[in-house]
Order: structure tokens, then sequence, then C-alpha cells
């Protein structure tokens, strides 16, 4: 399966690549305004404090509350109707934002302060300075529980995101839903956040100039691959299971001997090879 969520999220990326570059590049831009002016308003408070690491981490946790559903709601809409096989336009991105912005905020809110929570608990932990010695067993055990979790809901996030974009369902539904495409998806999900990690590092080893001009649409393409590669593994499925229904039971109306095939993706530009960038104009 990881084979076909990568052609996906290459070609995706390949034949929109100048769009997702310059929404990359704005999206970009407006997270550093909007950062710049949390940071301003916040860092007083955090000085006056004493610079605390708990409350330089509630601050970076709100920042990303607010700037993160910008990129994700208009990249992931954008991506969204290339994957309902539609012709986006650039205007699309902020439809995208327009539309769904405020569904990511509030799941960004959720993760920001699960994440925030397991911080807590894991420098509550390993501080020496408030567990004795006697218990560091115990306690190296429980960061160790809340740093797995950490990872799992850092995983969670690949479907969650896209799951607030193409299905108009509550925030516990996102959860719950995300939390079983996990659990039932392991192998390829951990191969995903693999490559993620990939996309992150090469955006480090460039001092930030791939974030600037293309991790963040990278990033966005991996996940909504992913996300539409394995709702198909499920799709396909269901219709498997219904063919073999009708065929057990004897059909009671023409409604009910219509033919109902699955429609699969029959995009000739998914099967393509990186020789065809050398050739783009036989595609």
């Amino acid at each position: 399966m990881f084979g076909r969520i990568f052609a996906k999220f290459f070609w995706d990326a390949y034949d929109y690549l100048g769009r997702l570059v310059l929404a990359n590049i704005l999206f970009f831009l407006i997270v550093m305004v909007i950062a710049i002016i949390l940071g301003t308003v916040f860092y007083p408070l955090y000085y006056a404090l004493g610079r605390p690491i708990l409350l330089f981490g509630f601050g970076a946790a709100l920042i990303a509350v607010f700037t993160l559903p910008f990129p994700a709601s208009g990249f992931l809409y954008f991506l969204s109707l290339i994957s309902e096989d539609k012709e986006p336009e650039f205007r699309d991105f902020f439809k995208g934002v327009k539309y769904r912005y405020w569904a990511l905020f509030r799941l960004c809110l959720v993760f920001a302060a699960a994440f925030f929570i397991l911080s807590v608990n894991v420098f509550f932990y390993l501080n020496p300075d408030i567990i004795p010695p006697s218990l560091k067993t115990v306690t190296l055990v429980i960061s160790g529980v809340c740093v797995w979790i950490f990872f799992y809901l850092s995983a969670m996030t690949l479907y969650a995101f896209p799951l607030a974009v193409y299905q108009r369902i509550g925030i516990k539904k996102i959860l719950f839903r995300s939390f079983l495409l996990v659990t039932d998806n392991v192998g390829v999900t951990i191969l995903a956040v693999l490559f993620l990690t990939i996309i992150l590092a090469l955006g480090i080893l460039t001092r930030g100039m791939t974030f600037f001009v293309l991790n963040i649409a990278l990033t966005a393409s991996l996940s909504n691959s992913l996300y539409n590669n394995v709702m198909k593994k499920y799709e396909a499925r269901d219709a498997e299971k219904q063919k073999e229904q009708e065929s057990e039971r004897k059909p009671g109306s023409w409604k009910e001997i219509k033919n109902k095939e699955f429609i699969e993706d029959r995009h000739d530009r998914y099967r393509r090879t990186l020789k065809d960038i050398l050739k783009p104009w036989e595609y």
C-alpha cells in the first residue's frame, strides 16, 4: 500500500508544484507573522515569571493552535479537490481556510492540550528535585508510556486533519476514527511517519529553506495521500461484502439487481514512473 501512497503523494505534488510552492511561501509568511505577533505579546509575561520552561511550552502550544490551521485547512482542501477528480484553482486554498479553519482550530486545540499535558508529565516524573531516587524505575516507566502516547497522537494527526476536511463530523468522532485508523494500519502509518521525519529533516538540513518553499505542502500531500489510500481499502472491502451479500440473496426489484460497481481510481498519472518526468510531453 505504501507504494500507492507514495505515488499519489509524489504525483499530486509534482503536477501542482507551482501552485503548491506559491501557497507554501504565502502560508509560511502568514504563520510567521502570527507567531511573531503572539510571541511578542506573550514574551513579557514569560520574561517576568523567570522564563519557566512550562510557560514556554504553553506559549508554543498556543501559537501552534492559531497558526497551524491556516496551512492545514488551505492545503488539505486543495488536495481533497484533486482526490475528488476536480481541477482546483489557486483561490481554493483560501476557500479551504474559509470553510475548515475553525474545525481544524478546535482539533489543534485538543491535540495541543494533550501534547502539553504529556510534556508536563514527562517533565514532572523526570525531575530529580521532585521524585525521590527510590521511585526512579517507576517514573521512567511512566515517562516512557507518556512518550509512546505522544508518538501515537502524532501519528493520529496524519488522519485527523484530513478527516476534519473530508468528513463533517465532530471532534470526538474525528479522534475516535483516527485512533482506529492508526491501530488498524500500524505498518503503513509507521512508514508514513518515517517519511515525514525525512521531510522535516530536510528542512533542518537546509536551515529552514525547504520549510519556506515546500515542506508544508509536502506534509499536507503525504497526509492526504495516506488518508485517501487507507480509506479506499475500506471502501473496496465494503464493496466486496456488499457484492457477496447481493449474490447470496434473491433479487426483489430492479433496484437490487442494478449494477453497483466499486469506482476505482483510474487516473493514469498515478501509474507513471520517474521516467515520465524526463518526457512529460508524452503524458
